[in-house]
């Protein structure tokens, strides 16, 4: 008897590879390009770094938010606290220049009858120095408040004055009493000699009596006087010069009493 196998013989089921049919699948491994299976390892994982990728784009659009936010606050912090331009105080300069200190004399009051009726109250002051030169187009001339510094308004009030009469129409207006009054004034320059020069209301600024600039540097002797409708004199209130000359700021000393 031969031992050698037959070609044709069906193979032994012991030679056969075993079969993985009814295996169960490995739900760890998850093919490229498929969602791993609900509850299995990989979907878990998956997940996880899904929720970590959105916390990190929310964490770097929060700081993005704020630090645009800051941009925005330091821009409108650094317009805000910019120092505005100061016409006449050097521009460029960042030493400031002395002050100009202006002084003037004890007031001398007096009236003057108006050309159109009535009496108007005056309270005059010489000029008797000041640091350096100064000019009229330089400062503007107030009564003001002792107690807090409050200007007094003109209300519109009209300087009528010729080159002889501090009172060329009608006094300043006024209305109430004290302590309610409510009150309007303006300023007269004269120069040394007596003659009127010009006036002053913030409402029209400084103006002639006749022709010639109402820019003219203001002479030690000289004097302005402050003309009102109703006496004022020994009610609390002030008169100073402010300004600016080549870029010194004007200031009045002592304090002046109206």
């Amino acid at each position: 008897m031969s031992n050698e196998s037959d070609p044709l013989a069906p193979s032994s089921p012991a030679s056969s590879p075993p079969s993985s049919a009814g295996t169960p699948p490995d739900d760890s491994v998850v093919r490229a390009g498929e969602p791993a299976p609900p509850g299995s390892l990989g979907g878990r994982a998956r997940r996880f770094r899904l929720r970590e990728a959105e916390q990190r784009s929310v964490r770097r659009e929060r700081v993005g938010q704020l630090i645009v936010a800051a941009i925005i606050v330091l821009g409108v912090y650094a317009i805000f606290s910019a120092r505005p331009f100061t016409p006449g105080s050097g521009g460029s300069s960042t030493t400031p220049s002395a002050p100009i200190t202006v002084s003037f004399a004890s007031p001398i009051l007096g009236n003057a009858s108006c050309a159109k009726g009535g009496i108007a109250y005056t309270e005059k002051f010489v000029w008797s120095a000041s640091s350096s030169s100064v000019t009229t187009g330089d400062i503007a001339a107030y009564p003001y408040e002792l107690l807090d510094g409050d200007f007094i308004y003109d209300r519109g009030q009209v300087a009528n004055v010729t080159a002889s009469s501090l009172c060329a129409g009608s006094p300043p207006y006024f209305t109430g009493s004290w302590p309610n009054l409510i009150w309007s004034w303006y300023v007269v320059l004269t120069d040394p000699n007596g003659t009127v020069r010009l006036a002053y209301t913030p409402t029209q600024g400084w103006t002639t009596t006749g022709p010639g600039s109402n820019d003219v540097p203001i002479e030690n002797g000289s004097a302005l006087t402050v003309v009102t409708g109703v006496s004022v004199h020994d009610q609390g209130f002030g008169f100073a010069v402010v300004g600016y000359a080549n870029g010194s700021k004007v200031t009045t000393s002592p304090v002046v009493a109206l």
